[in-house]
């Protein structure tokens, strides 16, 4: 059975290969990934017709215009053209062995959440072609779950999501994935990213372990934090994740 990193990373990479398909000039494809890894922009003519003497043009045009990368009969940006975006410079390349079967795809490395947008790549043949591509750049940082107070009948648990983008729905759930009810989530934006806090009262009648997870649909992930609580007593506090709190009397040999 594969892990959970595992499946992440087989439906990532189904992600970029899915993106490699050719596209039609006008429609759009999109492309999602996390952020980190590389993200293909596929922009590839149908017919197949050789383009290492043509022009292209990429683009990313929401929300400002920025010179991506650009290619003019075997000279682009990596190779002396100037004009490209600071923001791109030394991540953006196309694919050389490529270009004589009309495929004018690049390759974006170590993508970051402000790559996210829409692009534009335009070839000029005898009339100019023109695909738009959507990349969503995902940041799915791990829930972090912390425990605010412990009785003998409840706990208060805060759980914290920093970081995220696009925005998840935060989750409070017991061990057989009931949603346990939960206060209003507490929400701050810094540009494209979300820091989430959640808070929630258990109580014995709850069942252990405690669940806190966060689902952004947008770029298909869900991860999740969890902890078991031992309601104490007199010990009056939680003892690490899963841990079970013990009361006795030590003796003495």
């Amino acid at each position: 059975m594969l892990s959970a990193p595992e499946c992440l990373w087989l439906c990532l990479a189904a992600l970029i290969l899915s993106a490699s398909a050719e596209g039609e000039p006008g429609s759009q494809i999109k492309v999602v990934v996390l952020e980190g890894s590389d993200a293909i922009l596929p922009c590839s003519l149908s017919t197949k017709e050789n383009i290492e003497q043509n022009r292209f043009n990429w683009k990313k045009v929401d929300p400002n215009e920025q010179e991506v990368f650009r290619y003019d009969g075997g000279l682009h940006y990596n190779d002396g053209l100037p004009g490209q975006d600071k923001h791109f410079r030394g991540r953006v390349s196309h694919f050389p062995l490529e270009l004589q079967s009309g495929n004018a795809s690049i390759i974006i490395k170590n993508t970051v959440v402000p790559d996210s947008g829409n692009y534009t790549c335009d070839i000029r043949l005898q009339q100019k072609q023109t695909f738009s591509i959507e990349l969503v750049v995902g940041a799915a940082p791990k829930p972090l779950i912390h425990v605010l107070k412990i009785t003998e009948d409840e706990a208060r648990l805060k759980c914290e999501v920093r970081g995220a983008s696009p925005k998840p729905k935060v989750e409070w759930r017991d061990s057989d994935g009931n949603i346990l009810p939960a206060e209003e989530p507490q929400v701050s934006r810094t540009g494209e990213r979300y820091d989430i806090t959640l808070l929630t009262t258990v109580t014995r009648t709850n069942i252990s372990p405690f669940h806190c997870v966060a689902t952004q649909e947008e770029i298909g992930h869900v991860t999740e934090d969890k902890l078991s609580v031992a309601f104490c007593g007199t010990c009056g506090k939680v003892i690490t994740r899963m841990a079970v709190c013990f009361i006795g009397i030590l003796s003495f040999f």
